[in-house]
């Protein structure tokens, strides 16, 4: 499935051809409206579990949701994560839209749940 953004940049290195070429035809904008009229909302979500309540503590765990048919959750290994902060995560262009609860320290080896859980978003429009 791509994005909207990847099938733009491909209509416009092939627009560019066609400039070269004698310039961008009526069909050249039709299959470029067309593009954005198909392309869909989607939302992607990350889970990142923490050591602490800011977004600048250590992650400890993760998993990511992609809803497309198919697809399972990802768990990953500590060495295949793409971010070491939420932090990390934000500036890639991820929104938190859920903040863990603040409570008190803990020793994750005599508990049975992991560190704080950050919940964050990417809206994709893609084309199905």
């Amino acid at each position: 499935m791509s994005t909207l953004k990847d099938s733009i940049a491909t209509w416009l290195e092939s627009a560019e051809a066609h400039l070269s070429n004698g310039g961008v035809q009526t069909t050249d904008l039709e299959s470029l409206r067309q593009l954005v009229q198909k392309a869909q909302p989607r939302q992607r979500l990350l889970y990142l579990h923490t050591r602490g309540g800011s977004v600048q503590s250590p992650i400890i765990g993760m998993a990511e949701h992609e809803p497309v048919a198919g697809f399972e959750d990802t768990l990953r290994t500590r060495d295949d994560w793409p971010y070491k902060t939420v932090h990390d995560a934000i500036v890639d262009g991820w929104q938190v839209i859920h903040f863990p609860q603040q409570m008190a320290p803990f020793n994750d080896r005599e508990l049975d749940y992991v560190g704080y859980e950050f919940i964050l978003q990417k809206i994709e429009e893609v084309l199905e």
